[in-house]
């Protein structure tokens, strides 16, 4: 078991998408972060938070949302203060979303390693968890590196990035050689069967000074921040320098952010199992099925003659499904979908042609 973590390591939890790839489940007023898609009593961003307090102190932890999600992260997350909930001013991305935080833990404490983490991923073994991501914590602070917590693709997906690990090995960290974001099926292919490539999971341990270092030479206004900081700014000047400035900040991914402009990234391949909970098939491959591979997510059904596929209703309703196969049948609120569920382009098409057709009350 490594060490415990220590006082310097903090965590961003990212909290503000609204899960369209999982509509209509996932919807805008309460998007899958905040649902329990596992059955297991606890939503998404409750299991990650979980999680995390095994690796640091609580009141380490920060999360990054829109303003119209601190509501219902409150009440999910009663024992965090407000002040470790940070909205955005505006929606920009991720990267600017772990800048925006990185500037609230570098005021209490400059020297902090951070771990950033998605709020809607299934880790199967939470000690593993625990400890890889406390060897990374050390690995950043002796090194001030960045790591980039990688999984063995299972097959040529096009839904994730690719980290392609170097022979450069430090204490079985190697450093990255190449990143491709979201291939072509083709390329896809070619790096599952290279063995050399790795999916990017969407964890990234970092030390913040070496974050802002990066960042700030491509945004002047956050590194003119820091060093204002550094002089003793008061935080009421923070938050309006935060206010003024932010919404001129261009969006962009941490992914592409850290793979691509940060030097010394380095890939941690985790074994601790990792799965995505992005989109209905991720949803279907890691849920219970029954003997004919159909999936009932908390949800009152009888199938005849009908396999794989996966079924979300209202627990007050019934649904009778009479041979259909690789479906996916969902319903929340306004809205009933029935469709291929091996088709996330035919989604994406259906929700758009709902919002033009039917305007913002279909998101």
């Amino acid at each position: 078991m490594e060490k415990p973590s220590n006082h310097n390591d903090f965590c961003i939890i990212l909290c503000g998408g609204v899960g369209n790839r999982l509509w209509p489940y996932s919807r805008n007023r309460k998007p899958k972060q905040f649902l329990d898609l596992l059955n297991l009593g606890k939503s998404m961003l409750q299991l990650t938070f979980d999680r995390i307090s095994r690796v640091l102190p609580k009141e380490n932890i920060f999360i990054v949302t829109q303003q119209e999600y601190i509501g219902i992260i409150h009440e999910q997350l009663p024992s965090v203060t407000l002040n470790h909930i940070i909205a955005e001013p505006v929606s920009l991305g991720t990267a600017p979303a772990v800048a925006l935080a990185g500037v609230f833990i570098y005021e209490l404490n400059p020297k902090a390693n951070i771990i950033v983490t998605p709020s809607d991923q299934l880790i199967l073994n939470e000690e593993d968890f625990r400890n890889q991501i406390i060897e990374s914590l050390h690995f950043v602070e002796k090194y001030e590196r960045f790591v980039a917590i990688g999984v063995k693709p299972t097959q040529p997906e096009t839904s994730y990035g690719y980290i392609q690990a170097g022979n450069d090995i430090v204490n079985n960290f190697a450093k990255v050689k190449s990143f491709t974001e979201k291939p072509n099926i083709d390329f896809a292919r070619l790096f599952y069967e290279s063995g050399e490539f790795f999916w990017s999971t969407g964890l990234f341990i970092f030390n913040i000074r070496s974050f802002m270092k990066v960042y700030g030479s491509s945004h002047p206004n956050v590194k003119l921040l820091l060093e204002r900081i550094d002089f003793g700014l008061d935080h009421k000047d923070v938050l309006l320098f935060i206010e003024e400035q932010y919404p001129r900040t261009l969006y962009q991914a941490v992914d592409m952010f850290i793979l691509e402009q940060c030097p010394d990234v380095y890939v941690k391949v985790c074994t601790f199992g990792w799965a995505d909970v992005g989109n209905w098939n991720n949803l279907y491959d890691i849920s219970q099925k029954d003997e004919n591979g159909n999936v009932a997510l908390n949800s009152m059904t009888e199938m005849y003659d009908s396999h794989q596929n996966i079924i979300r209703i209202p627990q007050d309703k019934v649904v009778f499904v009479k041979g259909l196969d690789n479906y996916l049948i969902a319903e929340n609120g306004n809205v009933l979908i029935i469709c291929p569920k091996d088709d996330p382009a035919l989604h994406r098409r259906i929700l758009t042609d709902a919002k033009m057709k039917y305007g913002d009350k279909m998101s």
